[in-house]
């Protein structure tokens, strides 16, 4: 168990690379559709289904090494992602954090954004985006220190999304 009272997973972080981008393709197909279903349109989860998240789209994403592509796996299976990438001087944006629904509080969340915070050690802040409506989302980043300020509209296609942005401030070593 850990601090929260969650299951502990014992799989491994690994970098994934364009040999993983069909595992990560259904494991975003999965979390897409049990996150988002009934917050955004299903036009939009499709088109992310079938546009961002297909395998060439992640395959080519992939082949940037600036973009950390974390996993989290047991047994070979990716039970979760992350996908961050520095994006200014000092801060660090976490553009995905998704774990497969019946493998969360388990820790693996967790694992994956200290993996983050590990990997680029110069951010002095990780920023991310959640939308509004995603509860289990929020409750996580807010967990694990994010605070939210600010609100945002992004479109996706043509369809509109609220987002909430959370900042998490990070002391880096040295300074």
């Amino acid at each position: 168990m850990d601090a929260w009272g969650d299951e502990v997973s014992v799989g491994e972080i690994v970098r994934l690379d364009e040999n993983d981008a069909e595992q990560v393709h259904e494991l975003l197909k999965i979390t897409w559709r049990d996150t988002y279903t009934g917050i955004l349109p299903d036009s939009v989860i499709v088109n992310a289904e079938t546009v961002w998240h297909s395998a060439e789209t992640l395959r080519r994403q992939m082949r940037n090494r600036d973009i950390l592509f974390a996993g989290y796996k047991e047994v070979g299976k990716l039970l979760g992602m992350a996908r961050v990438a520095m994006v200014d001087g000092d801060s660090a944006r976490v553009f995905q954090l998704y774990v497969l629904p019946g493998s969360q509080r388990r820790g693996i969340g967790t694992k994956l954004m200290n993996h983050s915070r590990e990997t680029f050690p110069a951010a002095k802040r990780f920023v991310l985006d959640v939308s509004k409506g995603n509860e289990k989302g929020i409750a996580f980043c807010r967990r694990y220190g994010f605070r939210f300020g600010r609100e945002s509209t992004i479109k996706l296609g043509d369809q509109e999304t609220q987002n909430l942005e959370g900042v998490l401030e990070v002391s880096v070593p040295g300074h």
